[in-house]
C-alpha cells in the first residue's frame, strides 16, 4: 500500500481541519455541536483540531448512561492523519480514561487493535478502518469518502464491505442562508444500517432521525424538515419492499401434512393440514382426511413442524425497523411485536400500515410510554410530571389505540396511584420499570399487571445502592449483587411468592443478562443467578412472557432456550411464545393458536422445536395474516448475512449449519 492511499483510507473517518463551518464557530480552537433528545438537550459532540492531532469528543447522557468516548485522529502529515485512538471518558468527571482502541497506519500496512493490545494486521490495498465507537463525524466523514468513489462501496479490515448511497436531498435555511444537503445511508453491502446528513462539501451537518441526534449548532429548526424527509424516504422503502415479496395469490393457501402444534393443549399433532382463506384459518385437520381446495398455493411441511406465529414482547421500533429488523423478526418465525417504547408518529403509522397489508412486518401492538423529567429522563417526548400531564398522554396514547401503558425510570411515584387508576378505568395494561422510590411490591400494589426486565428482582433488595454512593442504573446494581445473592433465600422467596400470589406477569429479557449461559458458557458473573432466578420463577408459577429489548429475531431464539436450559418443558416454552402471550393482550380469540376462524400467522420449521427448542433457529417459512412468506427472501431483500459466530454456535449445538 503506498503511503498516498494509506492516507487517503484513514483520512475517511476525520473532520478536515480547513472545513469548520465558520456559523458554528465556538471560539477559534472547536466547534461544539449539540446532541439533543427530543428537542432536549442531552450533550454535546466537540471538535478540536490541531496541528498536529484533531480530537472529537461526544459527550452526551442516555439515562444514566450514554456515549462517552474521545477519538484522537494523530500523526498527520499533509493534513491526513496515520493514527486513530478511541479513549473511555468518565461521564461524571468529564476526565479522557482508557484507551479502548487505536489504529497505527504506515507505508505498506496497517495495525490495530483493542484497548493496547494488538488485534490483527494487514499489508494490503484497498481496506478501511472505523474506530470501535464512532461519532457522526466519522459517519459524514465515511460519506464523503465512499461517494468519491465510483462504487460507492470500499472493504473494512473486519472482511465486510460497507457502501454509501445518497437517497434523499433537502434545502434548509440557516442563519437565513440557503444550505443543500444530502441524506446518506450507510451500511454494509446490500443493507443500509445508519443515516447521516451532510453539505455540498461533504461536511456533516446532522445525524439521522432517532432517539439523539447531533447537529450543526444554529441549526437545530432545520430538524422537523430533515426528519419528514428522512420518514418519506423510509416509508418508500417499506412499500417498495412489500411490492417485491408480498406474493399475489389468487386463491386460498395450504400448509400441507405438517405436524401442527396445538398450543392450546401443548402437544404436536401429526400429518395434519392448515386450510387459509384470505387472512383466516378455515380448517385443521388429519392430513388424509382435508383436501387442498382447487387453485390453491400448497406448502408442502411433511417432515416439518407447523406452530403458531410467535410474540416478541419487548420490542423498540424505529423508522428503519419496516425495512430490517421487523423483517428479520418476521423470518425468525415473530408474526406479533409488542412495542414498549417508540415515538408515537412511528408507532402508529407502521401499525397501520402492517395492518393494511401495505409493508412487511410483523402485526404491532402498542404500549404508551411515560417518563418523568429530568437528566436521567429516557429517550422519549412523553415527560410527565404531574398527573395532569400524565393524564394528557394517556388520552393521546387511547385515541391512538394503544393497548397498554409502560412506565419509567424517573416516572415520581406520586403519580403513579392516579396513572393505575386512569389506566384501569380505560381497559389498558400497566407495566414498566420499577421507578425510584418505589418497590416492586408498591408497584404492583398500585396496579402493575407485568414487569419489565428481571433485573429490578434484584435491585429491589438494594434501594439504597441506586443512589449511594453514587447514582447509578438498577441495571447496573443487579449486575454488582447479583453473583452474591442467594436466590433461595428468604428475601427472594418472599417476593416471588408475592408475585405470584399477585399473578404479576415478568417480561424478564434475560437474554440480556443471560445469554452468555447459551452462547459461550457462563462468562459473565451474574448470569448463573439470572439462571436460578428463571428455575425459581417457573417452579413458582410465575408467569413470563417473551422478549428481548429489540434485536434481528436471532436474541428471541436465545430467550426462549434459555426458558428450557432453566428446566421449562419445550411445549410449555410454546406456548409462552404463543398462546400465553396472547391470553396475556386478551386477542387469544384471535391469535395464539392454529385453530379454524382465527388469523393466519404461522411458522414452518425444519425441526421439532416441541422436542428441542433449538430447532427454531431453523424457520424457513412464515405466513402473516395469510401470505406466505420464504425465510430466505426476508432476509436477503434487507442483505441480511448470518454472523459466523452466530453459525459456528448453531452447528456446535444442533450438528447443523443454519
Amino acid at each position: 500500500m503506498s503511503p498516498v492511499n494509506i492516507r487517503l483510507l484513514a483520512s475517511s473517518i476525520v473532520f478536515s481541519l480547513c472545513a469548520l463551518p465558520v456559523a458554528a464557530q465556538a471560539g477559534d480552537d472547536k466547534t461544539v455541536y449539540p446532541v439533543l433528545n427530543h428537542g432536549r438537550l442531552a450533550g454535546h459532540m466537540t471538535v478540536i483540531p490541531g496541528d498536529q492531532q484533531t480530537v472529537v469528543r461526544v459527550e452526551f447522557r442516555d439515562r444514566n448512561r450514554g456515549q462517552w468516548v474521545e477519538t484522537r485522529y494523530g500523526s498527520f502529515s499533509d493534513g491526513w492523519p496515520t493514527s486513530i485512538e478511541t479513549y473511555a471518558i468518565d461521564n461524571e468527571t468529564g476526565e479522557t480514561g482508557e484507551r479502548t482502541g487505536w489504529l497505527e497506519a504506515s507505508a505498506d500496512s496497517v495495525r490495530w487493535g483493542i484497548g493496547d493490545e494488538a488485534e490483527s494486521e494487514r499489508a494490503e490495498s484497498g481496506f478501511f478502518y472505523q474506530p470501535p465507537v464512532s461519532s457522526p463525524i466519522d459517519a459524514a466523514r465515511t460519506a464523503r469518502f465512499l461517494l468519491e468513489d465510483p462504487s460507492r462501496l470500499v472493504r473494512l479490515v473486519s472482511g465486510d464491505e460497507i457502501r454509501a448511497d445518497v437517497v434523499a436531498d433537502a434545502m434548509v435555511r440557516v442563519d437565513g442562508a440557503p444550505v443543500r444537503l444530502r441524506l446518506v445511508t450507510l451500511g454494509q453491502a446490500g443493507g443500509r444500517n445508519g443515516t447521516v446528513w451532510i453539505d455540498d462539501g461533504g461536511e456533516f451537518f446532522a445525524s439521522g432521525a432517532g432517539w439523539f441526534i447531533s447537529v450543526r449548532p444554529g441549526a437545530e429548526n432545520t430538524l422537523p424538515a430533515l426528519r419528514a424527509v428522512e420518514y418519506a424516504y423510509w416509508n418508500a422503502e417499506a412499500a417498495r419492499l412489500a411490492d417485491e415479496l408480498m406474493p399475489e395469490l389468487d386463491g386460498p393457501v395450504v400448509v400441507s401434512n405438517g405436524d401442527v402444534f396445538d398450543s392450546e393443549n401443548g402437544v404436536v399433532l401429526p400429518r395434519t393440514t392448515v386450510v387459509i382463506e384470505g387472512d383466516r384459518i378455515v380448517a385443521v385437520g388429519p392430513a388424509d382426511s382435508v383436501e387442498a381446495p382447487r387453485n390453491a398455493t400448497v406448502i408442502d411441511a411433511t417432515g416439518r413442524t407447523v406452530i403458531p406465529g410467535m410474540w416478541e414482547m419487548h420490542g423498540h421500533l424505529f423508522q428503519q425497523s419496516q425495512v430490517r429488523s421487523s423483517l428479520w423478526k418476521l423470518a425468525a418465525g415473530i408474526t406479533t411485536i409488542r412495542d414498549l417504547a417508540a415515538d408515537v408518529d412511528v408507532a402508529v403509522s407502521q401499525r397501520d400500515r402492517a395492518d393494511a397489508g401495505e409493508i412487511v412486518s410483523p402485526r404491532l401492538v402498542l404500549a404508551g410510554f411515560i417518563e418523568g423529567p429530568g437528566a436521567w429522563a429516557g429517550p422519549t417526548a412523553a415527560i410527565a410530571g404531574t398527573v395532569d400531564e400524565a393524564l394528557e398522554w394517556i388520552e393521546l396514547y387511547d385515541s391512538q389505540g394503544y393497548v397498554q401503558l409502560k412506565l419509567y425510570n424517573i416516572v415520581h411515584p406520586d403519580i403513579v396511584p392516579a396513572i393505575a387508576a386512569e389506566a384501569e378505568r380505560r381497559g389498558m395494561l400497566l407495566s414498566g420499570h420499577i421507578p425510584r422510590g418505589m418497590s416492586v411490591e408498591a408497584a404492583v400494589e398500585l396496579g402493575y399487571d407485568e414487569i419489565q426486565h428481571a433485573a429490578f428482582l434484584f435491585s429491589n433488595h438494594f434501594q439504597d445502592s441506586l443512589y449511594v454512593p453514587e447514582m447509578r442504573p438498577y441495571s447496573g446494581v443487579a449486575n454488582l449483587v447479583a453473583p452474591n445473592f442467594d436466590v433461595d433465600g428468604e428475601e427472594m422467596t418472599e417476593l416471588l411468592e408475592f408475585l405470584a400470589e399477585r399473578g404479576t406477569v415478568l417480561d424478564g429479557t434475560f437474554n440480556i443478562w443471560e445469554g452468555s449461559r447459551t452462547l459461550v458458557g457462563d462468562t459473565m458473573p451474574h448470569s448463573a443467578a439470572y439462571g436460578r432466578l428463571l428455575e425459581r420463577l417457573h417452579e413458582e408459577g410465575i408467569q413470563l412472557v417473551a422478549g428481548t429489548d429489540n434485536g434481528n429475531g436471532l436474541p428471541y431464539h436465545w430467550e426462549l432456550a434459555l426458558y428450557e436450559d432453566a428446566g421449562i418443558p419445550a411445549p410449555k416454552v410454546l406456548q409462552i411464545a404463543t398462546i400465553d402471550a396472547a391470553r396475556f393482550m386478551g386477542q387469544d380469540d384471535h391469535y395464539g393458536s392454529i385453530a379454524v376462524g382465527k388469523v393466519a400467522d404461522l411458522a414452518i420449521i425444519d425441526g421439532n422445536p416441541a422436542e428441542r427448542i433449538v430447532d427454531l433457529w431453523f424457520v424457513e417459512d412464515v405466513i402473516r395474516a395469510g401470505v406466505p412468506y420464504r425465510t430466505e427472501d426476508l432476509r436477503e431483500a434487507t442483505g441480511w448475512e448470518a454472523p459466523e459466530w452466530w453459525v459456528d454456535h448453531v452447528r456446535d449445538v444442533t450438528g447443523r449449519t443454519p
